[in-house]
């Protein structure tokens, strides 16, 4: 059991996984190739990799049958990093994606036009009915703010090393002209008070961070205090959105056309208001905040909280140019402190924090996926010395275990690399009023795709 904060009780303590569970030995993990071909399912006639899959002897465990199924963010970015070995992929998720592009507003799924899907279920799948019964939700559920960003990226990589992609009718629709309708859609959601893509949600039992860390108590202050959950702009959103307006004027120059709501010379300006605003907004003097968002009386604040986030930015290219090369330097150190960088990886939330928990969902376990990321990031950036000292680190965890788990805990070896238990506490204000339940632990999910991918693509560098 975890360690409890002041106003803390446990209500729920589980354990899920034996301390002698065969899958959490390293000798059983399978060989790499098994476990890409393992992850892979169907979604509207293409092969695509799913999120996760459960072992066999799990298919009756519902803590281990949570994402079997095509996830926007998870899906994209799982193609993107097995590109080496598995190319078709990527088409393939773009395309089986594309199917699904929002046509309509619906504030129960929160499909808006041009928005990708987050999370694609039929009805007949046992979470889908959980979460259509006691959370409202409505499938395809459309609640994330960069699953967008990042398809119109990876169609920005397809076109580039092969441009007549663009012309693929999918549904009726050639590609150019549905990246055309996303485009429209990341201008709508610019419109905000800061200008940042926000995580503001239609349906109010819907995910309320709507980025890739979602769990409710991912963003905060340094005193510990939550997001409000109406206004937060994360920073690893910025380098995405720049990344996905810039793939705007690439698609634009190739495929000329009236339909576009900006010129490339209007998008090329807003990009490069994205990289001014990113420095005016987010900078702190010697590191970029988690996130920012309006206080009660409406003022933008900022997250002053060191996590994995603002390492992501590395692998955008916001940064790029001599004018970025001391924020680049300072994310490069930071991401290597001992603070961030554990021996199970990068973790998520920085072990000084005052709201660090090593099995934390977003809260200071380490993804693979995250680390590996940066470390991608950090490649690009030049920095191949901190890269190889995350990768390491990362490749060895994974090694250290059977699977390939969702995440890690953050205080291996001291502890145990895997959370086996679930765990949830209930916090009681200053009123002495009971806050909704938290789930401060539970097992990762043991094949988890991003975490295959991401040991693919580690392997590959070596």
């Amino acid at each position: 059991m975890d360690q409890l904060k002041a106003g803390e009780t446990t209500v729920n303590y589980e354990v899920i996984l034996q301390e002698d569970d065969p899958a959490l030995n390293p000798v059983n993990r399978p060989p790499i190739n098994d476990a890409i071909n393992m992850i892979l399912g169907t979604a509207h006639g293409y092969e695509v990799p799913f999120a996760a899959m459960p072992l066999k002897e799990y298919e009756g465990l519902p803590e281990q049958n949570l994402y079997s199924c095509l996830f926007g963010r998870d899906s994209l970015l799982i193609s993107d990093l097995l590109f080496d070995v598995k190319p078709h992929l990527r088409m393939n998720v773009i395309s089986a994606l594309a199917l699904d592009q929002g046509k309509v507003f619906d504030a129960k799924s929160e499909e808006e036009p041009g928005r990708i899907a987050h999370e694609v279920r039929t009805m007949d799948d046992p979470v889908a009915k959980k979460l259509s019964e006691h959370g409202g939700w409505k499938f395809p559920y459309y609640g994330s703010i960069d699953s967008t960003l990042i398809w119109m990226n990876q169609v920005h990589y397809a076109a580039k090393a092969i441009p007549s992609v663009l012309d693929t009718v999918i549904g009726g629709i050639p590609l150019w002209e549905r990246f055309i309708a996303s485009t429209q859609w990341v201008l709508n959601r610019l419109a905000t008070p800061s200008g940042f893509i926000e995580s503001s949600r239609a349906n109010p039992k819907g995910i309320a961070n709507q980025v890739w860390k979602d769990s409710g108590d991912s963003y905060m202050h340094a005193n510990g205090a939550l997001a409000r959950g109406d206004s937060t702009a994360s920073v690893e959103t910025v380098g995405e959105t720049y990344d996905a307006i810039m793939a705007a004027v690439a698609i634009a120059q190739m495929k000329p056309s009236k339909s576009w709501p900006l010129s490339t010379s209007e998008l090329s300006k807003l990009a490069r208001h994205l990289q001014l605003s990113l420095i005016g907004y987010f900078w702190m003097g010697d590191s970029f905040a988690l996130g920012i968002e309006k206080d009660a009386a409406g003022k933008i604040v900022q997250f002053e909280s060191l996590a994995s986030n603002q390492g992501r930015l590395l692998d955008s290219g916001v940064l790029f140019g001599d004018e970025f090369s001391v924020y680049r330097s300072a994310i490069a150190q930071a991401m290597t402190d001992s603070s961030m960088l554990g021996q199970s990886g990068l973790r998520t939330l920085s072990s000084s924090h005052l709201s660090y928990r090593p099995g934390g969902y977003h809260t200071g376990s380490a993804w693979p996926f995250d680390g590996v990321l940066t470390a991608r990031g950090l490649l690009k950036q030049g920095f191949t010395q901190e890269s190889m000292l995350v990768q390491d680190r990362i490749k060895k965890a994974i090694e250290s275990c059977g699977g390939y788990p969702e995440f890690f805990r953050g205080d291996w070896p001291e502890n145990d690399l895997v959370n086996r238990f679930i765990q949830d506490v209930q916090f009681e204000d200053e009123s002495g009023i009971r806050a909704n339940t938290n789930r401060i632990a539970q097992p990762p999910q043991i094949i988890q795709g991003w975490t295959v991918a991401a040991y693919s693509w580690l392997s590959n560098r070596v």
